[in-house]
């Protein structure tokens, strides 16, 4: 087996910090960037079935109470869809802002350890020079 001298190994630490945490920012992006159109398509969803029940409701604004109204199940129907969507789109909502905190933390993360990392290796090199 080989040894590694201290500025292999610092390298590779290096590139360790660094590559963890880009990768994880980029996971936590792409899954942060698929909770985001989730989270738009239940919104347009729920734009559009509350249009739909307005528009009954100003047909017939007794179709919901009125079980003989002729737009009565077509008015349930469309409130029951906009109030599956309003749970579904608070649901997409809260995955979004749980993937979204992550990703940009860990992209900052990766900013912040690409500084120190470089800021490391210029004390190294001051102290190799010293030593020469």
């Amino acid at each position: 087996m080989f040894k590694l001298d201290k500025k292999k190994k610092r390298m590779l630490a290096y590139v360790g910090i660094i590559g963890g945490c880009a990768v994880l920012a980029l996971t936590f992006f792409s899954i942060c960037q698929f909770e985001k159109a989730k989270f738009k398509a239940s919104e347009t969803m729920k734009s559009s079935s509350q249009m739909s029940l307005d528009n009954i409701l100003n047909k017939d604004s007794t179709a919901l109470t009125s079980e003989t109204s002729t737009y009565h199940d077509l008015a349930v129907f469309w409130q029951s869809v906009t109030e599956d969507f309003t749970k579904i789109s608070a649901q997409n909502a809260g995955a979004y802002k749980g993937t979204a905190i992550p990703a940009y933390i860990f992209s900052m993360a990766t900013l912040v350890s690409f500084g120190l990392v470089l800021k490391d290796a210029e004390k190294v090199k001051e102290q190799e020079e010293k030593e020469v």
